[in-house]
């Protein structure tokens, strides 16, 4: 999971006013069954925008960093539109306000989209009405369009995902734990990828920092062409472009080399 600045990257104008066509026949509808009939009627509406929101994140999905064939991508509804369910198994009644709010878009791989379904718990100040603000809730998913939220999530070379803070009684470790657990980020499949870019980081971070040693006794200009090379393919694979990128720069800012640490910055 990597910042996704999606509040700068609107949809055109013309999709943004009729979906709040549609926003408001929900608004008007007398009962559940009718809004839910609208939400249905209308769902082309929001796959319009699967190629723009794909293409803010170079086709990854905004959860896991791994790139699916768009066929088998969706436009998650980040807090659900027809029903809610919590961590107690309480259903209560969706964020029907919130089906067709381009700001509610998650671009999300099946891995994740098909694990977190209708989940969504909210500590505190649950929003029930359309007035009701939505700022004030308190929940456990971390957003890929929150600016500090996917710094919570850590990896090691094994390929796992696990919360940065390790604390378990600390609210940052219960979001990401949630998070990692209803998003599927541990799947078999995206371990295996993220151990493979992360070893390989691994791999070019030793070699880059023994050259750096030796070129600090006798400097060699082939070895600086090497490091150079090196350094790049780094950069590269910290790139926001880059599958599982998140993992790689983890391993860079947790190296202990400063020579890393401005690769991520580089990077970003």
């Amino acid at each position: 999971m990597i910042y996704i600045d999606l509040e700068n990257n609107p949809p055109s104008q013309d999709w943004i006013d009729r979906a709040d066509i549609v926003t408001q026949e929900l608004v008007d509808a007398v009962d559940s069954v009718l809004r839910n009939q609208i939400i249905d009627a209308n769902q082309p509406l929001w796959n319009e925008l699967k190629n723009h929101l794909s293409s803010l994140n170079n086709d990854k999905c905004w959860y896991t960093e791994s790139i699916n064939s768009g066929a088998h991508c969706h436009v998650d509804h980040f807090r659900p539109k027809k029903e809610v369910i919590d961590e107690n198994g309480v259903k209560t009644e969706g964020y029907w306000w919130l089906a067709f709010d381009w700001m509610n878009y998650r671009f999300s791989g099946p891995a994740a989209n098909v694990r977190k379904r209708s989940y969504f718990h909210v500590n505190a100040n649950r929003a029930l009405n359309y007035a009701d603000n939505l700022n004030l809730e308190d929940i456990l998913f971390l957003d890929p369009i929150k600016f500090r939220d996917p710094e919570e999530l850590a990896f090691d070379n094994e390929g796992i995902v696990r919360p940065k803070a390790t604390n378990k009684t600390l609210r940052n470790y219960k979001r990401a734990r949630y998070s990692i657990i209803r998003l599927n980020l541990n799947s078999p499949s995206l371990i295996d990828k993220r151990k493979d870019k992360y070893r390989n980081a691994v791999i070019l971070l030793m070699r880059i920092n023994k050259k750096l040693d030796l070129q600090s006794i006798v400097f060699d200009q082939a070895r600086e062409i090497e490091i150079e090379t090196d350094m790049r393919q780094l950069w590269l694979m910290c790139s926001k472009n880059s599958e599982f990128s998140a993992s790689v720069k983890y391993c860079l800012k947790s190296s202990g080399f400063d020579w890393a640490k401005e690769i991520v910055e580089k990077a970003a």
